[in-house]
């Protein structure tokens, strides 16, 4: 018997069920794979279009996406009489071989699930014709049993890598004829810190720390960098932008009162509110873009502006973490209020004060100099032709 190592054996069976190895007859088992419907498609400055499959699969995917298989059935195993295809997920890639390790289980832990999706997924006759779509939704991708991909119920922490098996029935041993990893990422990115918002006109500028995660360094030190899956982040501002009262009730006149949340939305200012950013559900696209007032930045930014704000009226800020399978931090909220106000420059200033000249006015020509400017540049001119001659 030909013994391999188990680190081969194991890069082995990972590498087959990628590919989502052949049946029967050798041939191609999965033949077009597709995903489609997830909100996260949308976001501005996100990810544009369609998700590739070798993306993993997010909190946010669960709300609406689906996933499209194409099985090529070749042909039946000789002596097997095929009545259905079913369709389960494996913790690992041979989990669903094993018949003993297939729920319900009558002894030991199961690895293998059936997906529980409604309508089922089972196909009855798989014999004409050989090629068969099945659309399976991400959550029972990630949750096979019940669809939770905030607390997945059965799979959660084996790998973050889920094996899709196709399994002909009546069961065997032998009776899968196909399996195709899929990665999915549901644990959500820790929440910025210290976030700061200062006022600039018609908007805001956020600043924010975020824990990052610790490496060593090559001459022996740790240095802090954004963990390699942290996409970007966002910034929310409440009242919304665009609107004249806040989400909760708050009101917009000099003279507001105190509602629920602690806001006063006046347009001079005051105070506002932070348990309406504190306790937003992030993964509502809805009221998450209710409240957006940016578009996503990068994963190395400390620091932005949202823009369209009204000058004196105040706003509570905060900020959102997002990793690259779309999940997203819980809003850190920021410690002070904060008023956009118009900014005066310094040229406004001047004239305010009735000064005529314009923004380079210090510019030195004949015309600015009077009728006997140009003959002043001259001399200097000579003067410094004069001195250059004799240093040389």
């Amino acid at each position: 018997m030909l013994l391999v190592p188990r680190m081969l054996r194991r890069q082995w069976l990972v590498a087959l069920a990628l590919a989502g190895f052949a049946g029967p007859a050798g041939a191609q088992v999965f033949t077009n794979i597709s995903r489609s419907g997830s909100p996260r498609t949308l976001d501005p400055g996100g990810v544009q279009g369609s998700l590739n499959t070798t993306s993993p699969i997010g909190r946010r995917d669960c709300e609406g996406e689906e996933w499209t298989f194409t099985i090529n059935y070749a042909a039946n195993p000789a002596g097997m009489t095929t009545t259905s295809l079913q369709y389960f997920i494996g913790a690992d890639a041979m989990a669903c071989t094993m018949a003993n390790a297939r729920a319900p289980v009558t002894s030991g832990t199961a690895r293998c699930w059936p997906i529980r999706q409604t309508p089922s997924l089972t196909f009855t006759n798989p014999t004409t014709p050989l090629s068969y779509t099945v659309r399976i939704r991400s959550q029972y991708l990630v949750d096979p049993e019940g669809g939770n991909c905030v607390t997945p119920g059965t799979t959660q922490g084996t790998s973050n890598t889920n094996y899709l098996s196709v399994l002909a029935f009546p069961p065997s041993d032998s009776n899968v004829i196909g399996t195709y990893a899929i990665s999915y990422d549901v644990t959500p990115p820790d929440a910025p810190t210290d976030v700061v918002a200062s006022p600039g006109e018609g908007a805001a500028i956020v600043s924010w720390n975020y824990p990052g995660s610790l490496s060593t360094s090559d001459d022996g030190g740790t240095t802090t960098a954004a963990p390699p899956d942290l996409q970007g982040y966002w910034l929310l501002c409440d009242p919304p932008v665009g609107t004249t009262s806040s989400a909760d009730g708050g009101v917009a006149d000099a003279t507001a009162v105190l509602d629920g949340d602690d806001e006063e939305d006046d347009e001079t200012g005051g105070t506002c509110g932070s348990s309406t950013l504190a306790n937003l559900d992030v993964n509502d696209s809805a009221t998450f873009a209710r409240y957006r007032c940016s578009d996503l930045v990068g994963a190395t930014a400390t620091r932005a502006v949202a823009q369209g704000l009204d000058n004196g009226r105040a706003y509570r800020m905060a900020v959102v973490a997002q990793d690259l399978a779309g999940n997203r931090s819980i809003a850190s909220v920021s410690g002070n209020c904060v008023t956009p106000v118009p900014v005066t420059d310094f040229w406004e200033a001047y004239r305010a004060a009735g000064g005529r000249a314009q923004p380079g006015a210090c510019g030195v020509g004949a015309g600015r100099l009077g009728a006997g400017g140009g003959w002043i540049v001259l001399a200097v001119g000579v003067a410094l032709w004069s001195r250059r001659r004799r240093t040389r």
